[in-house]
Parts: structure tokens; C-alpha cells; sequence
């Protein structure tokens, strides 16, 4: 399989690193295409910066790899994943995949992700994609990233995805603990409030980090949110940008007058 490696921490991120390798060993073809800069809560938005009609890419070398194949890109994660499927970056990938994440992106604030906004793109577009985050609590970054545990747990996810090959997009939430800790994998629903992360780039060049949503102080206990924090991964399958069912305008609009 071709797989996409992206995410909205940035290609520095150890935890794009952690996703990719999963997918190599596995045996898969792998391409690894990210941001030059931290886009976290870039949502689903198709931005960049182009240089003589081309958005600006780098190429990066990590060992091992191939040449060519990383590539840091002055675009937002939903527009790398975009212009991947356009084959834009060379072949059309089989299956993209998104994180890990440096902390949780759970309930409904996943609409400010840019991390499930590259998985959305993916899906928008006829390829199956996987959103991981490590529901890392101390964003200031001094605490230890269990980048292994949300890897292992992602690697079985994506095996499924892989076998079963259904247009589908997931999101996957681990919490941050060693493996040997965590309780298991769980289904959870979107939780009404949930967690996403965002960062803020002011002109003196200093970063401001915030936390979309908040912890669910809700009583659903199997919400993505609510299970993180019980010390389970989750994962959730989305269906994004679809009519709302509930509401029938035809008699409103019958009654609307156009023009004067």
C-alpha cells in the first residue's frame, strides 16, 4: 500500500516520526509530507505559501529513508493531503494517515484539528484515513510523550483499515501512559465538548499554544473523552460534512420572496 504520513505539529514533530516508522515496518510504501510549522487548529483549511506557481516544499533527510521521500511543506495539513491525492507529491496514496498528535483531539472540538482536518480531506476525496493523537496533558512540553504506546495502538487500527479497505475516516485518541499501563482500546462516541489544540503565531515570533473545548464534565461515560481519561484508547469512526436530517426548510423556503 502507498501510505501519506502527515500531521499539524510540523515535520519536526517526534511523533510523525513514531507514525511513519509503524507504517514502514510494516512493509508498506511510505511517504512522509508535512508542515514547515506548527499548524495546529488549522482545521480543514486549504492554505499555503507558493513559489513561481508551486506551493514551497524541502526536502528533508532522515536515516534511513529514501531520498525524496520527506518533504516539509509551507502548507496546512488538509492542503498536503489535498494536493497528495491531486499526485501532486507522486503517486496518489492508498491510505493517509494523521499524528500522532501532541495531545488529545476528542469530541466535537475536533473541528478545529488540524490534524482530523488532513483526515477529512483524505476521506472528502475517496481515501481512507486515520487521525492519532497522544492525549499528552502538559502542553508546555516538559513531560514525557508516550509516542510508542499511540503507535502500537495506531498499528493495529491501521491494519484493520488496510484489510477492510472501506472509505472510512477514524480517530484515535490514546492516553499518555507506557503500554503496560494502558486498559485497552474502546468505541467511543463524540463527546459534546472534547479537546483540541491550537497554536498562535504572534509577530514577535512567540508561540501561543490553547486548548480548544475543555475537559467533558458530561455524564457520557463512553465518550471519546470520558474513556481517554478512564486510561483507555479510543477510537471513533466520523462521517463529516453531511446534510442535518432534522430540519425540513421546503415549507420555509416556499414562503421566502426574492428580489423587491
Amino acid at each position: 500500500m502507498r501510505v501519506l504520513i502527515t500531521n499539524d505539529d510540523g515535520i519536526e514533530s517526534s511523533g510523525l516520526r513514531s507514525l511513519a516508522d509503524m507504517a514502514r515496518h510494516r512493509g508498506h510504501e511510505v511517504s512522509v509530507a508535512a508542515p514547515c510549522w506548527d499548524a495546529s487548529g488549522a482545521s480543514s483549511s486549504v492554505t499555503g505559501v507558493s513559489q513561481f506557481g508551486k506551493v514551497v516544499t524541502e526536502p528533508r533527510t532522515w536515516p534511513g529513508w529514501a531520498e525524496g521521500s520527506i518533504l516539509a511543506v509551507d502548507a496546512t495539513p488538509a492542503l498536503i493531503s489535498l494536493y497528495a491525492l491531486q499526485e501532486k507529491f507522486g503517486p496518489r496514496p492508498d491510505v493517509v494517515l494523521s499524528g500522532i498528535n501532541r495531545g488529545a483531539n476528542t469530541g466535537r472540538a475536533i473541528l478545529h484539528s488540524g490534524t482530523v482536518g488532513a483526515a477529512f480531506t483524505a476521506f472528502q476525496h475517496g481515501c481512507p484515513a486515520l487521525a492519532v493523537s497522544s492525549a499528552v496533558l502538559d502542553m508546555a512540553g516538559s513531560s514525557e510523550v508516550h509516542w510508542t504506546t499511540a503507535s502500537e495502538v495506531a498499528g493495529r487500527i491501521f491494519d484493520w483499515l488496510v484489510d477492510d479497505m472501506r472509505s472510512v475516516v477514524l480517530n484515535c485518541n490514546v492516553p499518555n501512559v507506557p503500554l503496560e499501563d494502558l486498559l485497552g482500546l474502546r468505541v467511543g462516541r463524540l463527546a459534546l465538548v472534547g479537546a483540541s489544540q491550537t497554536s498562535v503565531i504572534e509577530e514577535s515570533g512567540e508561540s501561543l499554544s490553547l486548548t480548544l473545548g475543555g475537559e467533558d464534565e458530561s455524564i457520557e461515560v463512553e465518550s471519546d473523552a470520558a474513556l481517554v481519561q478512564r486510561g483507555y484508547a479510543c477510537v471513533t469512526a466520523l462521517l463529516p460534512v453531511v446534510e442535518d436530517p432534522r430540519l425540513d426548510l421546503t415549507a420555509a423556503v416556499g414562503h421566502l420572496v426574492l428580489g423587491a
